[in-house]
């Protein structure tokens, strides 16, 4: 015999669902590679909102005029020796100003934050969620890791 949800328990789910969907617009959906001084990153995600992170005792808000810009961010080790990657390196672009990313997740099922630097043994890889908060009235079209720059295209 198979368990039933009751229907409220899936009305409600259904429009947590439709809700979330509502305050987040992909505006790429990746993936897109660059490699450069022994780091490799992949860009596999942009969206726009929702406008709030809420993760181990952590809540936040963006500024005032600013929304929050979440993307997915692999970041893959190709030196030969113990490097340390500082998430601090990467920031999105809004008219030749530069963002850092306000939060850094660790990208699990439970928001969680992450170190912003993290030691990589070699060709170890992890994936985190960069979170930044950025201007309204802005798109961004590009983000920098150090010398890698990444084109933030539109979603496919």
């Amino acid at each position: 015999m198979r368990a039933m949800r009751p229907f409220g328990m899936n009305a409600l789910v259904g429009t947590w669902l439709v809700g979330f969907a509502a305050c987040s617009s992909v505006l790429m959906s990746g993936p897109v590679e660059k490699r450069a001084e022994g780091w490799i990153i992949i860009l596999g995600q942009v969206r726009e909102g929702p406008d709030q992170y809420v993760g181990e005792g952590v809540r936040v808000n963006p500024g005032r005029g600013e929304k929050l810009i979440w993307t997915v961010v692999t970041v893959k080790s190709e030196l030969g020796q113990e490097e340390t990657f500082s998430y601090e390196t990467c920031a999105l672009d809004a008219k030749g100003q530069w963002f850092p990313p306000y939060i850094v997740d660790r990208n699990e099922e439970a928001a969680s934050v992450a170190d912003r630097s993290e030691t990589f043994q070699p060709g170890q890889e992890r994936t985190r969620r960069l979170i930044f908060s950025y201007p309204k009235e802005y798109r961004p079209t590009r983000m920098k890791c150090g010398a890698i720059v990444l084109p933030i295209q539109g979603p496919r």
